[in-house]
């Protein structure tokens, strides 16, 4: 890109790449653009700035050839797919995680590190859990709320509609008539 003057921009370019480990099946390799995340300008349409990532998935069964060239990364793959299977044999994350510790250190996965930081990786391991338990609370709380906002706008429709009465509509939706009432104004 040149300037008016003849002067040329000076463009830098950054490699970034992040792993993905999560339960939900993604692709193997995704290209991520930080402005998804983002609200768009309501000028332009676009973000102001776009950073663009690379995402791997390292779960266990995906990049094979990344892990042919980077032991460490498969030894942490199965580490972490250790845990899940024990999860999915009922353990809970606590047991999961020392019973997959145990695993590995057994067959000479991640030994050295897991016996030097063993409640490190707990902890950490731990703490991701309660990110994604909280995660997904929100993301049901979110479920419950839009579906009593959409029971709500039903009942107002039907209730304007003359197909409910007050009384019926209030029953329906788990209220007094006043409180119906009083989210009548507010939708209305």
């Amino acid at each position: 890109m040149e300037k008016s003057d003849g002067n040329a921009y000076l463009a830098l370019a950054v490699a970034l790449a992040t792993w993905y480990n999560g339960r939900k099946e993604e692709a193997e390799y995704q290209e991520l653009k930080l402005s998804d995340a983002f609200k768009k300008s309501e000028f332009s349409g676009q973000a102001a700035l776009e950073c663009r990532v690379i995402m791997l998935n390292i779960n266990l069964g995906h990049n094979k050839e990344l892990f042919e060239n980077c032991r460490i990364l498969w030894e942490y793959a199965y580490f972490i797919n250790e845990v899940r299977e024990n999860q999915k044999k009922g353990s809970s994350i606590e047991v999961a995680v020392r019973q997959a510790q145990k695993s590995c250190i057994e067959q000479d996965i991640l030994k050295e590190f897991l016996e030097k930081n063993s409640a490190e990786v707990s902890d950490v391991i731990l703490e991701e859990f309660n990110e994604e338990q909280y995660a997904e609370g929100l993301r049901e709380e979110g479920r419950q709320k839009g579906q009593e906002e959409g029971k709500a706008k039903t009942l107002i429709s039907l209730y304007q509609k003359n197909l409910l009465t007050l009384e019926q509509a209030a029953e329906e939706y788990g209220t007094t008539v006043e409180e119906f009432q009083k989210l009548l104004a507010r939708k209305v």
